[in-house]
């Protein structure tokens, strides 16, 4: 029987829940001069983010991240010349509005792999097809998994098919 105690779990590592916005992420490296911007306006373009943060320091980069097609996801990254830059805006992160809109700042940080790297059990197109023990198909494509209803074919019967015609 195991009882909750305060000994060593065997695996200390864990992920950092993606339900709470406001922990920063545990494992990764912190990309000097670069900062996370959260809450970008769907219509924002790079140009807009460049001149906003540009009061704020000499922006280098600006990256708006989007999906497959090409609609912004709605969060970026902006890459200022000096770190000293990008800690000011870190700073004041919390009074950082733009168009009616609170941003969510926070340092730019590249993930690391935890535990088994991914690469080992994921194809390079980042999708899994997999079956349940029941045999039920379905895919795991970024951390979610799409189940599938196997598709209704039509089944010949088993003897030949043959059209009678009585006279």
């Amino acid at each position: 029987m195991q009882t909750d105690s305060l000994s060593p779990s065997p695996n200390p590592v864990s992920p950092v829940p993606l339900n709470n916005p406001t922990s920063a992420p545990r494992y990764g490296t912190v990309i000097p001069n670069r900062i996370f911007v959260g809450g970008i306006d769907f219509k924002t373009n790079e140009s807009d983010l460049r001149k906003f943060f540009s009061q704020y320091g000499s922006v280098k980069e600006v990256k708006i991240v989007n999906d497959r097609a090409g609609v912004s996801k709605g969060y970026g990254f902006v890459t200022f010349e000096t770190q000293e830059d990008a800690q000011k805006i870190l700073q004041e992160a919390e009074k950082l509005n733009y168009k009616d809109k609170k941003l969510n700042i926070g340092p730019a940080i590249r993930k690391q792999q935890v535990g088994i790297p991914r690469s080992s059990i994921m194809p390079a197109a980042g999708t899994m097809y997999l079956t349940t023990s029941t045999g039920y198909p379905y895919t795991y494509h970024n951390g979610v998994a799409y189940f599938h209803t196997p598709e209704v074919t039509s089944v010949p019967p088993p003897w030949p098919n043959f059209q009678y015609y009585v006279e």
